[in-house]
C-alpha cells in the first residue's frame, strides 16, 4: 500500500502491481480498491504494465476532505500518474469512465492512453433519464444517514433497475460493504452531472481529450447502456468503438483485459479476432 497527497492535502491511497507502462484504473459507484472491479483487472494487466489501482477519495483508506468538487478527484488522479512518473495510460469503468473522462480532458498529455467501460450515460429515450431533483434527494438521505435508502434510490432512479431487483439488492452479502461507501453516492452523481438527461452528449465536455481512446460496451448489456457508449466515440475527437460480446456491465476482468492490453500496448487500431473481440468500429 502506498499514498499520494493530493493538492488540497487529502491522503489518496492506492496499490501498484506488475511492471512497465503505467495503466491508472479508476473505479465506479459503491467500489474500492478492495472491492470493485478494477481489483481483478489489475491482475491481469500486471502482466505487461505498471497497474495503480486506488480508492477515490472518501473510500477504503483514503482521505475525504469536504467539500467535495469533482476537480479534486481530477486532482487526485493527477496525483498518482505524477507517482507514476508524469504520464500514464487511464481506464475508467461507470461513472469511473466520466471521471477519466473529466481527467483526460484536463490533464492533456499525461494521459497517452485512455479507456472507458460503460459510462453510464442516458442519451435517448431508451430508458427514463434521471428525475429532476435526483441529486438534492439523494444528498438529503446521506445527510440523513439513511445509506439504504439512497443505495436504493440509486439503483433504481441511476442504474434503472426493475423495483424487484433493488429489492433483492438488499439482501446480497455485498450490501453492508455497499452500505460503507455509500456517502460517496452525491460524488458520483456530481461526476455524471448532465449526461444522464435523455439528450445528446455536450461534445464541449470533452472536446481537449488529445489520447487515443477506447470505448467499449458490452454485447449484453442494455440498450441504454450501449447507445450512449456509440454517442461517447461519436463526439470524441479520436476515439474508436467496440462490443465486448457476452459481456454486462459487471464485466469479468479476463474478457476485457485482452483487448485492454492490445490497445495500450501499441497505437494501432484494433483487430477484430476472435480471441479479443468481435466488435465495430466507430
Amino acid at each position: 500500500m502506498s499514498t499520494v497527497i493530493s493538492r488540497d492535502g487529502t491522503r489518496i491511497t492506492y496499490d501498484r502491481v506488475g511492471s512497465g507502462p503505467a495503466v491508472i484504473l479508476v473505479d465506479g459507484s459503491l467500489s474500492s480498491r478492495s472491492a470493485g472491479l478494477n481489483a481483478g483487472l489489475a491482475a491481469q494487466l500486471a502482466t505487461q504494465f505498471s497497474a495503480y489501482i486506488y480508492d477515490r477519495r472518501g473510500r477504503g483508506d483514503s482521505g475525504d476532505t469536504l467539500p467535495y468538487a469533482v476537480e479534486r478527484e481530477i486532482e487526485d488522479i493527477d496525483g498518482l500518474v505524477e507517482a507514476a512518473g508524469g504520464a500514464a495510460h487511464l481506464y475508467g469503468v461507470s461513472s469511473g469512465g466520466v471521471l477519466a473522462l473529466d481527467a483526460a480532458n484536463r490533464l492533456g498529455t499525461k494521459i497517452t492512453r485512455l479507456a472507458v467501460y460503460e459510462a453510464p450515460f442516458v442519451v435517448d429515450d431508451a430508458r427514463p433519464p434521471i428525475p429532476d431533483g435526483y441529486p438534492e434527494q439523494m444528498q438529503k438521505l446521506i445527510t440523513q444517514n439513511r445509506r439504504g435508502e439512497a443505495i436504493d434510490l440509486f439503483m433504481s432512479k441511476g442504474i434503472g433497475m426493475p423495483g424487484w431487483m433493488v429489492f433483492m439488492m438488499r439482501f446480497l452479502p455485498f450490501r453492508a460493504g455497499q452500505k460503507a461507501l455509500a456517502h460517496t453516492l452525491p460524488y458520483d452523481v456530481a461526476v455524471m452531472g448532465d449526461t444522464q438527461s435523455g439528450k445528446p452528449l455536450r461534445a464541449q465536455r470533452w472536446a481537449s481529450i488529445t489520447a487515443p481512446t477506447l470505448v467499449v460496451a458490452g454485447g449484453k448489456s442494455r440498450t441504454w447502456m450501449r447507445n450512449g457508449q456509440l454517442a461517447l466515440a461519436d463526439i470524441l475527437p479520436n476515439a474508436e468503438h467496440r462490443v465486448l460480446d457476452g459481456q454486462m456491465h459487471i464485466v469479468k476482468a479476463e474478457a476485457l483485459a485482452p483487448m485492454l492490453i492490445h490497445f495500450f500496448s501499441d497505437g494501432t487500431r484494433l483487430p477484430t479476432e476472435p480471441d479479443l473481440a468481435k466488435g465495430i468500429d466507430r
